[in-house]
């Protein structure tokens, strides 16, 4: 397999900062008590049977479960949960959960397999593979290599894993088997790749974009073997690959990203850049597209939101600066957009779950849930619009189309 670029390149550094390097163990969890929100609570249930407070990762849902990942303050290994998703009664081959054995930070965690029936858990140095049917550890892959704080997000390749890999200065895409861990090598390059996105074109080949180095964007053909295009998007300030969320691609005509101080949005066939918009002075920022608009919500930023066609800004929400927070997830539902947005200071403070019109920009409502506090991951059944987070301990489901209760 020939490499994508010959030039050498340093890597840059864009390592995992541990959340947990300085955290002393909080105080015990308020008792679930509805009286403390509006939010129409469907089920609460313990992350750990021993109720010990856990952080976690956005909950996956499958057709009938919820899946969720996290670390416990008390615990030093990955755990991993299965419930089902209208009742939270645990699945009865998770009872007790499922463990990554490792000490380091679960850092992504996707649900593959030709059935959606396998489990993903990935840290810096590994990757995990679980049978949900069973709860039973399906392989292991340990990283080539020492450089784990270079190691790029991952992201499903159809019904596998594909996951980034620097050894000795060489950059590798590979794709995982969800079965077996078979590892197979689908490129790789000279410059340091830090998240890949791919689509499918008109003509059937699979088509890859990437930042590499901290100068270019690129198209990769895999199928033709071949570079569809590369181009330099970066302003002269901005010399930085780094982000935290895979890149967005719409229709295959445009592609969104974020990369250090700047939102982009490149058209997919040529890599011109169609508009580009500063975000200030942070490293992370979350991007969620939607029926042509782009909502940005930067760390310690403005919530802005664009068309995605011109990069105008159709509204911007100055009362939603949040403090630093790398992992902010949105989602939708019924034309209101939905995330959690930390309150207070201190280490890791909880956060209030926010509606915002979509339309508009404006808040509908906000609440802290009731445990006097969410944490920053939710995702949304659309099918039932059932919401799912996580306080101090528990998961939580949460029927959006009862709150706020009155």
């Amino acid at each position: 397999m020939k490499k994508i670029n010959k030039k050498q390149s340093i890597f840059l550094l864009a390592g995992l900062c541990c959340l947990f390097s300085s955290c002393k163990e909080l105080p015990p969890a308020e008792p679930f008590d509805p009286s403390n929100t509006r939010l129409h609570v469907v089920w609460s249930k313990s992350f750990y049977t021993d109720s010990s407070q856990a952080v976690m990762l956005a909950p996956i849902v499958t057709d009938r479960y919820v899946a969720v990942a996290g670390l416990s303050y008390g615990k030093s290994e990955n755990h991993l949960v299965v419930f089902d998703k209208t009742n939270g009664e645990r699945h009865p081959a998770w009872q007790n959960g499922a463990s990554t054995e490792t000490n380091s930070i679960a850092r992504s965690f996707l649900i593959g397999g030709n059935n959606k029936d396998v489990l993903f858990c990935t840290t810096s140095e590994s990757i995990h593979a679980f049978s949900i049917p069973t709860g039973q550890s399906l392989w292991t892959s340990i990283y080539q290599g020492n450089n784990s704080f270079f190691r790029g997000e991952t992201t499903l390749f159809g019904a596998d894993i594909l996951a980034i890999s620097p050894i000795n200065n060489v950059c590798y895409v590979d794709k995982y088997n969800s079965t077996t861990g078979q590892k197979t090598n689908l490129f790789s390059s000279n410059e340091y790749i830090n998240t890949v996105q791919w689509t499918v074109n008109e003509q059937n080949d699979t088509l890859f974009f990437f930042l590499v180095g901290g100068e270019n964007a690129c198209c990769y053909n895999l199928t033709k073997d071949s570079i569809v295009w590369k181009n330099n998007i970066f302003d002269d300030n901005n010399y930085s690959s780094s982000t935290s969320f895979h890149p967005i691609i719409v229709e295959n005509k445009y592609v969104l990203f974020q990369h250090r101080y700047t939102v982009s949005c490149v058209d997919f066939s040529t890599g011109k850049l169609i508009w580009q918009q500063r975000i200030g002075m942070t490293d992370y920022c979350s991007i969620f597209y939607y029926e042509d608009k782009v909502i940005v919500h930067p760390d310690y930023g403005n919530m802005s939101c664009y068309d995605v066609k011109t990069g105008k800004l159709l509204w911007e929400n100055t009362d939603l600066n949040n403090s630093y927070n790398r992992n902010v997830k949105m989602d939708i539902y019924k034309g209101n957009l939905y995330l959690l947005i930390e309150r207070g200071g201190g280490y890791y403070p909880p956060s209030y779950l926010y509606c915002i019109s979509l339309a508009t920009g404006k808040v509908n409502w906000s609440d802290p849930g009731p445990d006097k506090g969410l944490y920053n991951n939710l995702t949304i059944d659309q099918q039932t619009g059932y919401l799912y987070c996580h306080s101090k301990q528990s998961v939580m489901c949460i029927d959006l189309n009862k709150t706020p209760k009155k």
